[in-house]
């Protein structure tokens, strides 16, 4: 008498669908490391102004961090994303990113760099995202891609910089500023230029 073996339906199921599932991690993986470590390059679209009447202002560390609260609030009116850039030894941007499914929050330290035009330059230098080993490009990249961002700033995450078009702020119709100096030792001594159109 001779016996049939078992059929191997079953067992072929198993390993065809552990393929499936191993291929679409590794396609997953890619993707997500693609998007998360190429190049983003976010320019500003504001206009500067032209023709202005120019004042000079001096601030402090408290007073640039007043500015910078109404001007990044004033970016997220109706946004359910929030971030905050403050200054104090350091420039610094602090948020949440999402991190393996998780919110973790972040703080990125920039280094100010007052441009010949007037504008500012952030070089980041340093991220701190709890105990996580994560690269500055892909918390760059996911501010680039999902914080609304004002008109007048700039965002390459290849040169890991962001620049503050300040002299665009009013977008060539309203109270404008430019950089002449920044010092960010003991209470900080800030050096603008508002510009006020003429017309």
């Amino acid at each position: 008498m001779q016996r049939h073996a078992a059929p191997q339906t079953s067992r072929n199921w198993w390993k065809w669908g552990f393929i499936a599932l191993v291929a679409i991690l590794l396609v997953t993986a890619v993707t997500v490391g693609v998007k998360a470590f190429s190049s983003t390059q976010i320019d500003s679209t504001a206009k500067v102004t032209k023709d202005t009447t120019n004042i000079n202002v001096d601030l402090n560390k408290k007073q640039v961090n007043a500015l910078a609260d109404y001007y990044v609030n004033k970016s997220l009116k109706n946004s359910a994303v929030k971030y905050r850039f403050q200054v104090s030894d350091h420039a610094m941007i602090t948020g949440s990113t999402q991190v393996l499914g998780a919110n973790v929050n972040f703080v990125l330290l920039l280094k100010p760099t007052v441009l010949s035009s007037g504008d500012v330059q952030l070089k980041a230098e340093k991220l701190s995202v709890g105990s996580l080993p994560v690269p500055i490009t892909f918390v760059m990249n996911y501010i680039a891609k999902n914080y609304p961002l004002p008109k007048w700033v700039a965002m390459d995450t290849g040169n890991e910089t962001i620049t503050l078009h300040l002299t665009a702020i009013g977008n060539g119709k309203k109270l404008s500023f430019a950089a002449k100096k920044i010092d960010l030792s003991g209470a900080g001594k800030f050096v603008f230029q508002a510009r006020i159109p003429k017309n």
